[in-house]
Parts: C-alpha cells; structure tokens; sequence
C-alpha cells in the first residue's frame, strides 16, 4: 500500500500450491524486527514437492522499495495436508522465529519428535537452529500440537503459548 491505495502489482510471487481446501497455501507473514534496515520478509506456505507431495516451506525475502524478491529457503519439506497445516510465524521476544506446523491430518506425527508436523518450530532468523531449543538440532521448540493457529508470547516472561483448534 502507498498513500492507503493498494498497489496493482504483488510484493513477492510464491509457487504457493493451489487445490481444492481452505486450510494451505500462503499460512504466515512476519517482518523482521530489523525489517526497517535490512528489508528481511518471512514467509510460510504450502507447494507441491517434486513427488506431487503437499509440503510446507519457510522462507526469507528481501524487500526492495514494493518488491520482494531473493527467497532463501530456511525449512522445507514439513509435512503439508489440505487442512492443518499451521503455518503461522512470529518473532520472540528473544529476536527468534516462531512457525507453528499442524499435524497434516496425521497426529501420530505431532508426538513424533523427529517430524516437523504439530510443532512449534524456533529458528534463528538465518534459519540456524538455535542450540536451546527442545532437542539439539533440531527446530523442535515444543510438540504435542494438533492444528496450532495462533501464537503469542506472556508479557514478562516471554514465554511462547498457541491455540490450536479442537478435534
């Protein structure tokens, strides 16, 4: 938007999967905090793998005056499902990045902590896997997550919690 006018040309083109289902596609936006200096976009969303998979993505762009353009992938490959896929994506008080994934109608996975579905994943914003988190390596912040679609942090202590929609 300039001037309270949206402009006619998009900010960034995806290869967002589109197909029958309301619960995928582009799930989550979030600037950076320093996004005034360095420009940097996050964003979650759903495409196609080269087996025909519906996976999730997690990726920074660069925004340059109304484009962004430079996607870096920072997690791919998280399990994706026409309806919960999480997806949404906000930084910590602790300057880190939160997603949160649904379990893509499998819910054994979101007990799994080797899978990526019905977390809440945290990740430096250069994609790193910061060395506190839950399991070392990994993204895994917590797990046990059906379809978490809301993410925010206790004023105070920082501590991260989501909503998830009820089975």
């Amino acid at each position: 938007m300039v001037n309270g006018q949206l402009l006619p040309d998009p900010v960034a083109t995806l290869p967002v999967v589109a197909v029958l289902g309301d619960e995928y596609g582009l799930l989550g936006l979030a600037l950076d905090p320093a996004f005034q200096d360095n420009g940097f976009l996050y964003v979650m969303y759903t495409h196609a793998n080269g087996r025909g998979q519906l996976v999730n993505r997690i990726s920074r762009m660069k925004a340059e005056g109304n484009q962004a353009s430079g996607e870096t992938v920072l997690l791919d490959g998280m399990p994706g499902a026409n309806i919960y896929d999480g997806g949404r994506l906000k930084f910590g008080p602790d300057g880190k990045l939160y997603a949160t994934t649904g379990d893509a109608t499998n819910s054994q996975n979101a007990q799994d902590p080797h899978s990526l579905s019905g977390k809440i994943l945290r990740l430096n914003p250069d994609g790193t896997i910061p060395s506190d988190n839950l399991f070392p390596g990994s993204p895994v912040y917590t797990l046990g997550r059906r379809n978490p679609e809301g993410l925010a942090f206790q004023s105070g202590t920082g501590s991260c919690s989501a909503r998830s929609t009820a089975r």
